[in-house]
């Protein structure tokens, strides 16, 4: 484990020294496809939220384009015993109101990001692992995790460092008005508008590389097509998520130019699995069910092989997905080559609906946000017809993500359309905050939206998460990912690739956490 970390924080601190080309004295205008809902950087786990943030706050370690570790507040990190890491922290790091930055910061921070008030989920699951934080000095940070973490930096690279002398009174509504919006990062606020933008300036006295940016703006656009127009007419320098069906087309325009990477974000349905059914699930004549038909096997196994997921990925998706029958892509550590993309089979789902004692179908609501992901609202809508067509009547209800993303987390939801990326590139990710029982406590299921629980399944997932050996983890993964294909906590749809749009002159590494930046941005050469 520490050769590994030497090797990753060798190849990091290379990454970090990289310049980022020449300084431009325009701002960068940036739009948005998703909704960013706060400034408070630790009130929800969401992409657009962390593309946002990282802009204004540094995280103790950082990561790479491609998702590989590199230091960020913190130079170094080691392992002093099975249960303790021990983190060096960079000196001469100032707040954006100049203080000093030091170890009590990260404390605080720690203590602060699992429970944020009214938040729809938080970041209790990255610091799980987390049982006590040691002050050293000013510069050294030792933590505790009771038991074998391996994944603790990875999980790190997650949360956004608040100081505590801003911070420990502040709440989230004083982070949306500005007034706490202090960090360490390569860019200051300037000011925010709820469901429009976010305006950013350069912080010169940022430890990193200086900025090819003075000034940058964070837009808000969530139609898809208003995104192109923008990029197209120069509104905006850069747009993330543009439309599957306008790739082609736009890589013969010569104003443009596309970057793309192949995603870790799977889209998947999670099902409600509690008693009693959600009102949006009943007999076909609409009266309340006896049970739940969402808790049983069969009818899970029916409603995943309803799906034509190769039909997804290629006409609603116009190939930039991926089928699956997990979450992670090929060749990805601790990807299952066992569990297979499950097939199209209608005809022995409508065989397995009638096992389970439902030979006419039931009726449900299908939930979808219709601004969060690539084609989400469609792509509800081609499953709602194809679960239609086996006897599992199906209407689709679409919201835009504000309203979705609350009432998912209240389980108003029969079945809803998520999306789950795994930027820390293993299967422990999604399994530890989906897949597991909602333990709010141990920092576990704070995703888990349909309240599914397995306690076997659980106990395979802490094993994993706790075994240092890194082949030894791998299988462990292996493992709860073949009772996960066997269990269907939810059913995994397809896995996105990722695509950016950038006006001529103008240059983005493409991310595979999807993330849009500033600070990878620069003058095309």
């Amino acid at each position: 484990m520490k050769q590994l970390m030497r090797g990753l924080l060798v190849a990091g601190a290379v990454m970090a020294g990289a310049g980022t080309g020449g300084v431009q004295a325009e701002p960068l205008r940036i739009a948005i496809g998703g909704a960013f809902t706060s400034m408070d950087p630790h009130f929800y786990n969401a992409t657009p939220n962390h593309s946002v943030a990282m802009h204004i706050f540094d995280r103790l370690v950082d990561r790479a384009p491609d998702v590989s570790l590199k230091p960020g507040l913190a130079l170094s990190w080691k392992t002093i015993s099975d249960t303790v890491w021990e983190f060096k922290l960079r000196p001469g790091v100032t707040w954006h109101d100049g203080k000093p930055f030091t170890a009590d910061d990260v404390a605080f921070t720690y203590e602060r990001a699992r429970n944020v008030p009214n938040s729809p989920g938080g970041f209790g699951g990255f610091l799980r692992a987390v049982k006590k934080v040691e002050v050293v000095d000013p510069l050294t940070l030792r933590i505790d995790t009771g038991e074998p973490a391996p994944n603790l930096p990875r999980e790190l690279a997650f949360v956004p460092i608040i100081s505590r002398h801003v911070g420990e009174k502040a709440t989230t509504e004083d982070y949306n008005t500005g007034k706490a919006v202090i960090g360490t990062g390569p860019y200051k606020f300037v000011s925010y508008t709820p469901g429009d933008r976010v305006e950013l300036t350069r912080n010169d006295a940022w430890w990193g590389p200086k900025q090819a940016w003075d000034k940058v703006t964070l837009r808000m656009i969530t139609n898809a097509g208003a995104r192109v127009a923008s990029v197209l007419s120069g509104d905006v320098d850069v747009i993330d998520t543009p439309p599957a069906g306008d790739l082609e087309k736009l890589k013969t325009d010569q104003r443009v130019t596309i970057a793309t990477t192949e995603g870790l974000r799977v889209i998947y349905l999670a099902l409600n699995s509690q008693e009693p059914v959600a009102a949006t699930v009943t007999a076909n004549d609409g009266k309340p069910l006896p049970k739940n038909p969402l808790l049983d096997l069969k009818v899970k196994q029916a409603l995943s092989i309803a799906i034509n997921r190769g039909g997804l990925a290629d006409r609603i998706m116009q190939k930039t997905a991926r089928p699956t029958g997990q979450w992670l892509p090929p060749g990805t550590y601790s990807y299952a080559k066992s569990v297979a993309v499950p097939p199209y089979d209608p005809n022995k789902a409508k065989a397995l609906l009638a096992e389970a004692g439902f030979p006419e179908g039931f009726k449900l609501t299908l939930f979808s946000p219709n601004d969060r992901y690539p084609n989400d609202a469609a792509t509800a809508q081609a499953i709602a017809q194809m679960w239609t067509r086996i006897g599992v009547k199906t209407a689709v209800e679409t919201l835009p993500w504000s309203s979705y993303v609350g009432r998912g987390g209240k389980q108003e939801f029969g079945v809803g359309l998520w999306g789950w990326g795994s930027p820390t590139g293993e299967a422990g990710y999604l399994l530890s905050n989906v897949v597991a029982t909602n333990t709010p406590a141990r920092g576990l299921g704070v995703f888990n939206y349909g309240r599914y629980s397995d306690p076997a399944l659980d106990k395979q997932i802490v094993e994993a998460l706790a075994t240092i050996d890194d082949s030894k983890r791998e299988k462990l993964f292996v493992a709860a990912t073949e009772t996960f294909a066997r269990t269907l906590p939810i059913i995994p749809l397809y896995i996105l690739d990722n695509a950016w749009v950038t006006r001529k002159g103008i240059s983005i590494d493409a991310r595979r956490d999807e993330r849009t930046l500033a600070m990878d941005a620069r003058p095309a050469k």
